[in-house]
């Protein structure tokens, strides 16, 4: 037969192998002795054992109340950020209200009504003052002289009686004027050309500002905010300002007096900036309760400053002594992660991945034909999974600690992760799909640790699907390390990208990190061949390298197969080769059915000589036996078998070979016999006569069936043609469906 037409035989054989897939799970479950209520509850516990063990791993682990450190304690332990917090920035923020504060002008208020106030008791003032002057010459008038003809009094006798009412004048106007002030005044006898001058003087005065000098100095701004308080204008004025400055008016009132009173004789205007002196009052204030509540306000509305700390990030250092700094991030710490708010992180992720584990499997259940659903399939998956993600938990806090110490080193660190090792360790035992599905998954899961999340998930995800496409031929342990130095050149590729994504960058920096990014998949490959034997141990798996030793002849249990029952061992070795190539042809396992087939008959090793095979033309020993005797000689080559290949640990894959490779099919030669030799053929019960199953549950124990009577049935033709054997062949195909 050629190998062109072998596809076209075995392509019934492929969708047998496809129905007998479907009821894998099934037969999984029934062989475990689980009923379906138990399983169901056991998978349930095994999705929230591995949520909560996750939550625990990712939710912050909130530190016990912090009471016994005080500024200059000495710390007794390391305390490290259970997670990322800020922490006011105090000094900054109060170098920022400080800035604030000089920045924001004084409001100062201008009062427009100071002039016309002034200039109002002025008036009244001198016009008291010339009426009390005209009464008191009244008065002294006629005593001084003839009444006929009246003399004015003079001066010195007159003012005696003017300085009587000066107490009342400063009264009116306001001031105490000074005597000398007071009686130069009087000598002009309070003439209304001065009282005009003084006006003016004090128009021009109050129109360009007056203000004390005890006012500015006390603001760092170089601005005021002046506000006119009759019509509540505000304008903002730059230094230098164009005030007068009231214990400074003498000089710029004489430049002023000379330009306007030209006329005047100097000691008129001498004493016009001497009375000026006196009058003048700010008409500019300070309000400082305005300026502190528009600073209260501005501070109300700037925030503060705040900086970051890292989950891991060391806080206090065992014998370090305790500054205020340390204090306010312990404060804000135990602030941001109190007990309540760390219980309900923690309740968040674990109803997340609850949810999230959920949905995977679900979907990876209906969507992916190899995706395993068995009990010990899952709680190995589990194990996987929760122990990669505290492997790369572990790196990812070593690179915490480091990163305070040599901070290059602690960025670069987290390359060395070896995230495909969950995604190759389920690929080699469960398939690529599982694999696949897994890649994804711990790619997600490593991601929420560590920072940076969607650039590390691209690196966690490309090295793991590489890893799955590793070994996706896998059958040499040499492979594995062939895998590892394929992650090593993805790593290398995405960490030069995400380099060239964060440049500026030195070159010691790229080249550290791809190192490490080199040792991460180094890392991957050798430990998936370490713990390969391991998983084989603890959960019975087989995987395509143990095929591979079992493929080897000088296995103790082929010699001895070979010894004892050499026809048997040269059958096992055809039907070895009949089942490799069907399988690559239907896309089953090929090395797992060439292992099955090599092993599928070594219960024959225990009765050698009852099988046709071994007589080599000598005695049937079944000539003697009663059919029925001769039946459970022929079906105890089974579990005999079994026997024997759990006590070799040939693995449980094929341990369900030989016991499904000849399914529930009839031994019809003696149940022929039986009824031939029994008085009422009816009474003869067939399930004697029939191997206890159960029927191949696997594409590979199928094929074994198949091609184990193929090939004893092509021993029998006189004369083998091969349109014959191509026509037997169907014919024993057909009768299998059948």
């Amino acid at each position: 037969m050629s190998d062109k037409e072998l596809p076209k035989n075995f392509s019934r054989l492929r969708d047998w192998g496809n129905s007998l897939l479907a009821g894998r799970n099934w037969s999984r479950n029934r062989k475990s002795g689980l009923s379906p209520k138990y399983d169901q509850s056991a998978k349930i516990l095994i999705l929230l054992g591995l949520s909560l063990a996750i939550a625990v791993l990712l939710a912050p682990h909130p530190r016990k109340p912090l009471g016994e450190y005080k500024i200059n304690s000495i710390a007794q332990e390391n305390i490290r950020a259970v997670g990322d917090f800020l922490v006011e920035d105090e000094e900054s923020t109060q170098k920022r209200q400080r800035a604030l504060l000089d920045s924001l002008p004084p409001v100062f208020d201008l009062d427009e009504q100071v002039a016309g106030k002034m200039q109002a008791r002025l008036q009244q003032a001198l016009e008291f003052m010339r009426q009390t002057s005209r009464t008191v010459t009244q008065e002294l008038t006629p005593v001084q002289g003839n009444p006929a003809s009246p003399q004015k009094p003079s001066f010195s006798d007159l003012y005696p009686k003017l300085r009587e009412h000066k107490p009342k004048f400063d009264g009116i106007l306001g001031i105490d004027l000074p005597n000398a002030t007071f009686q130069l005044l009087a000598k002009a006898e309070f003439s209304p050309a001065l009282e005009t001058l003084i006006g003016q003087v004090l128009e021009q005065m109050y129109r360009q500002g007056v203000i004390a000098s005890r006012s500015l100095p006390q603001f760092k701004s170089n601005r005021i905010l002046l506000r006119r308080l009759t019509s509540q204008e505000e304008q903002m004025l730059q230094a230098p300002y164009p005030f007068l400055v009231v214990e400074n008016l003498r000089k710029p009132m004489a430049n002023y007096c000379r330009e306007v009173a030209a006329d005047f004789y100097t000691p008129d205007r001498l004493l016009v900036c001497e009375i000026i002196q006196h009058l003048a009052v700010p008409n500019i204030s300070l309000n400082l309760a305005e300026t502190q509540e528009r600073q209260r306000r501005s501070l109300n509305k700037l925030s503060p400053t705040y900086f970051q700390v890292k989950r891991g990030e060391l806080i206090l250092q065992e014998g370090e002594r305790v500054t205020p700094l340390h204090l306010a991030k312990l404060r804000a710490q135990d602030s941001s992660y109190t007990p309540h708010r760390s219980f309900l992180i923690f309740l968040g992720t674990f109803l997340s991945l609850v949810l999230l584990l959920w949905l995977v499997y679900n979907l990876a259940r209906i969507s992916l034909k190899t995706f395993p659903t068995r009990l010990r399939d899952l709680v190995f998956l589990a194990v996987l999974i929760f122990v990669s993600l505290l492997a790369n938990y572990g790196l990812e806090s070593l690179a915490i600690i480091l990163a305070p110490l040599k901070p290059m080193l602690g960025k670069n660190l987290i390359y060395a992760i070896p995230i495909a090792l969950g995604p190759v360790c389920a690929a080699l035992f469960l398939g690529l799909e599982t694999g696949l599905a897994m890649a994804f998954l711990m790619a997600t899961l490593t991601a929420l640790i560590l920072d940076k999340p969607f650039p590390m998930f691209l690196y966690l995800v490309s090295g793991s699907l590489m890893g799955v496409w590793g070994v996706r031929s896998h059958r040499l342990r040499r492979s594995l390390i062939n895998t590892g130095l394929a992650i090593c050149g993805v790593n290398l590729f995405m960490v030069t990208a995400f380099k060239f994504l964060e440049y500026p960058f030195t070159v010691r920096e790229l080249l550290l990190g791809q190192a490490f990014a080199v040792s991460g998949g180094l890392l991957t490959g050798i430990l998936a061949l370490g713990l390969t034997p391991i998983i084989e141990t603890v959960f019975r798996y087989t995987s395509n390298t143990r095929f591979l030793e079992l493929l080897n002849l000088d296995q103790p249990l082929l010699k001895e197969l070979m010894l004892v029952a050499p026809g048997t061992y040269h059958h096992s070795l055809v039907v070895g080769q009949m089942v490799e190539a069907a399988a690559e042809a239907i896309g089953a396992n090929p090395l797992l059915a060439k292992a099955s087939a090599y092993y599928h008959d070594i219960g024959k090793i225990k009765k050698p000589a009852y099988f046709v095979e071994n007589q080599f033309g000598g005695e049937n020993k079944h000539e003697k036996l009663a059919p029925s005797m001769s039946s459970l000689i022929l079906t105890a080559h089974v579990k005999d078998g079994v026997e024997l290949a759990r006590k070799h640990q040939l693995g449980e894959a094929v341990c369900d070979t030989i016991q499904q490779h000849h399914g529930t099919c009839l031994i019809s030669y003696f149940y022929n016999k039986a009824k031939n030799q029994a008085a009422d053929p009816n009474k003869v019960n067939i399930d004697n006569y029939r191997y206890a199953g159960p029927r191949p549950q696997t594409k590979e124990a199928g094929l074994v069936l198949v091609a184990d009577q193929v090939e004893a049935a092509s021993k029998t033709p006189t004369e083998p043609t091969p349109a014959r054997i191509q026509g037997m062949v169907q014919k024993i195909i057909n009768n299998i469906f059948a």
